[in-house]
């Protein structure tokens, strides 16, 4: 498997950086409450336990590493933007402003690596995936979530298949990899292969996004998400009035007794051993 990465590297780590320097407090506002969700089967995938140094790469609001730290582990954390709002929400981190796709870390030096939605941000996640297995120690394991792909039964599904059939795709984005290239098990497992991981399990988690309203999903993607946010952005007044209507319309299924909607957005956690 040939796993993508941007056509031009340059200007897609400049549109993510500067997206996620524009969006990190409405991530953490809106996705939180989901990518939280994952954080047990990732840590778990990738064996952390006390005592063990763990590297939290792409890590965000620190979840990862928070909950690293609650298992007894040590935990460092590395973002490209942004890093003071993990220094705030967990001090006991050890938190490092860099890029993953080039560790500033020693070879073999963590006894596991985690990373939580973040190579799907990156412009090469190839390179990035070779560096987070040149930093784990041989016999430890590497674990990395992403989105699973837009189905009819999930929020990505009701927003990318509203977008799709009524907005414009060919909007003049920067081109970065298909955000969803490791949302199979076929792809996730060849990719981490493809790395030299061995023994190479796949998980799909189920979580459920508590919204208050249908259109809510646009809502979050607009205060917290970069990619589908520039690309809703992009559409023209009419064309995002007909994305809403349909997203809406999609949303209903999910309505739960209390009016709110309960929105499933499973992910996929994949992991392997060095």
């Amino acid at each position: 498997m040939a796993i993508q990465k941007s056509d031009d590297p340059k200007a897609f780590e400049d549109f993510e950086h500067t997206g996620w320097e524009t969006v990190s407090a409405g991530y953490e506002r809106h996705f939180a409450q989901l990518t939280r969700q994952t954080v047990a089967a990732t840590l778990d995938a990738a064996g952390v336990g006390p005592g063990m140094r763990t590297l939290d790469v792409c890590t965000g609001p620190g979840m990862l590493a928070e909950a690293a730290l609650q298992r007894g582990a040590e935990a460092v954390g590395l973002d490209f933007a942004v890093i003071e709002v993990a220094r705030r929400n967990v001090p006991g981190g050890d938190f490092h402003q860099g890029d993953a796709q080039s560790l500033p870390f020693e070879d073999e030096s963590f006894d596991a690596v985690v990373c939580g939605y973040g190579v799907i941000h990156v412009p090469d996640p190839e390179r990035a995936l070779m560096e987070m297995r040149r930093v784990l120690k041989p016999g430890r394991r590497l674990a990395v979530s992403v989105w699973e792909a837009p189905k009819p039964s999930n929020g990505f599904g009701a927003l990318f298949g509203a977008l799709k059939q009524h907005g414009d795709l060919n909007v003049p984005l920067p081109h970065g990899p298909d955000f969803f290239q490791f949302s199979e098990d076929d792809a996730m497992t060849a990719a981490l292969e493809a790395i030299g991981l061995r023994e190479v399990s796949v998980e799909h988690v189920p979580q459920l996004w508590d919204l208050e309203a249908p259109t809510a999903i646009i809502q979050a993607v607009l205060e917290g998400a970069v990619r589908a946010r520039g690309l809703l952005l992009a559409q023209t007044e009419a064309a995002r009035s007909a994305i809403e209507a349909a997203v809406k319309e999609g949303m209903q299924p999910h309505k739960a007794t209390s009016g709110r909607f309960a929105v499933p957005m499973p992910a996929v956690v994949g992991a392997g051993m060095k």
